[in-house]
């Protein structure tokens, strides 16, 4: 007899940062059995750009290039996390969508019927 999946286990499996990789990357099962990053959203935004905000500094530490160089930076990462956001909110809300085809009382009902056999 083949054993019953255990629901809870399933759910506690769930990484948001392997979805993220999933929804961004397809299937890459390379890197979900590393440690999820915990570091804050911020954090990890400023650890992420300070090479490039030093770098241009280094680069032109005066002056209206590194202005210029700045804007445009500033532009393409804004434009970057609208994106994102935007592509992130409707994913949530086709997995909502998707969640809320199903029945779970039905699905509660079964597995309490099945815990009574």
């Amino acid at each position: 007899m083949q054993k019953m999946r255990s629901f809870k286990e399933i759910i506690n499996r769930v990484n948001i940062q392997e979805i993220r990789s999933f929804m961004l990357d397809g299937i890459d099962l390379s890197s979900w059995s590393e440690k999820p990053v915990e570091d804050s959203y911020e954090d990890r935004l400023q650890k992420g750009e300070e090479p490039l905000w030093e770098l241009i500094e280094n680069l032109f530490p005066d002056g209206e290039q590194k202005d210029e160089i700045y804007d445009l930076l500033s532009k393409a990462i804004l434009t970057n996390q609208e994106v994102y956001t935007e592509l992130g909110i409707r994913l949530g809300a086709n997995l909502i969508f998707e969640l809320l085809k199903s029945n779970p009382l039905k699905e509660q009902k079964h597995e309490k019927n099945n815990k009574e056999r």
